[in-house]
C-alpha cells in the first residue's frame, strides 16, 4: 500500500516481491507536482524487488518530467543498491 500526502508518497509495510506489483499499479506521478518525494519511513521489510521498484519510479519520473527524491531509505536497501552496482544510476535521488 502507498499513502499520498501532497507530493510525498509513503510506501507502507513490506516492499517485497509479493507487494511490488500492487505498488507499481497504484502509483502515478501524473497528478503530482514537479517534485515527487518517496519516503521509506513506513516500510517494514525490503528485498531486491524494492530495488526494481526504485528503478521503475525513476523511469516514471523521467517520463513525467518530475524531479524525484527518495528519503529515509533503509540501510538494507542502500546495501542492495550498492550490491547490484546501481549507485551511479540512483545517485542524486537517494538522500543521505
Amino acid at each position: 500500500m502507498i499513502q499520498r500526502e501532497g507530493n510525498h508518497l509513503f510506501p507502507e509495510g513490506p516492499v517485497v516481491m509479493d507487494t511490488v506489483p500492487d505498488l507499481v499499479r497504484s502509483t502515478s506521478f501524473s497528478s503530482l507536482g514537479p517534485e515527487v518525494i518517496i519516503d521509506f519511513s513506513r516500510t517494514t521489510a525490503l528485498d531486491s524487488a524494492a530495488v526494481a521498484l526504485l528503478l521503475h519510479w525513476q523511469r516514471e519520473a523521467v517520463r513525467e518530467k518530475k524531479n524525484l527524491v527518495f528519503v529515509r531509505v533503509p540501510d538494507n536497501l542502500r546495501v542492495l543498491i550498492s550490491l547490484y552496482g546501481l549507485s551511479p544510476l540512483l545517485e542524486g535521488l537517494v538522500e543521505a
